[in-house]
């Protein structure tokens, strides 16, 4: 699985990020989650679901799982390894036990598309702005506000959008139920 990341990786560093970012998928995969890695290659943002980021981060080849979203306290460390540690039901323990952190994202209204960002009529001078849409590789928010933000510009626009609410239902299918920070149902 070729996995896409937003920021470049230092050049000395790029195969190592990779092997850990292969061996980081591989832990979601072998335990049936549906996690993907999103944003910085060096420091990606583990998304469950396509709207939970996980309170959890990876240091060199360790994924370290938190009590809360953001500077929590480390709560279960693994060692990504060729040999997958640690089972599903741990995880999915974790998931329950502990708040992760709701993600919004921008969905045009007359479809099942994101926003995955922005082209210009002049590239150079950032004139004639218009959004981009797709299914996959979308912009994710971590915060609502933010959202609001390139939503209000975007129906500035004349765009028909909505701000895409966590999907709690199937979290729960996938999963079972799990609690956020600062997010209310």
């Amino acid at each position: 699985m070729q996995l896409k990341f937003k920021n470049p990786v230092r050049p000395d560093l790029t195969n190592t990020i990779q092997k850990r970012n292969r061996r980081l998928q591989a832990f979601f995969n072998a335990k049936n989650l549906d996690v993907r890695l999103h944003g910085d290659a060096q420091n990606p943002l583990m998304v469950l679901c396509g709207c939970v980021g996980l309170s959890a981060y990876v240091h060199n080849f360790d994924l370290r799982m938190l009590d809360k979203p953001n500077q929590g306290e480390v709560m279960k460390i693994y060692k990504l390894t060729e040999i997958i540690q640690g089972t599903r039901e741990e995880v999915v323990e974790w998931l329950q036990q502990f708040p992760q952190m709701p993600l919004y994202r921008i969905q045009h209204s007359a479809s099942k598309l994101y926003l995955c960002g922005f082209n210009f009529v002049d590239r150079e001078q950032k004139l004639g702005r218009y959004p981009v849409f797709a299914r996959e590789d979308y912009h994710i928010y971590k915060q609502h506000e933010a959202a609001e933000d390139i939503l209000n510009m975007l129906k500035e626009d004349g765009y028909e959008v909505e701000i895409t609410e966590p999907d709690l239902e199937l979290v729960k299918s996938h999963v079972g139920p799990i609690t956020f920070v600062g997010f209310q149902e």
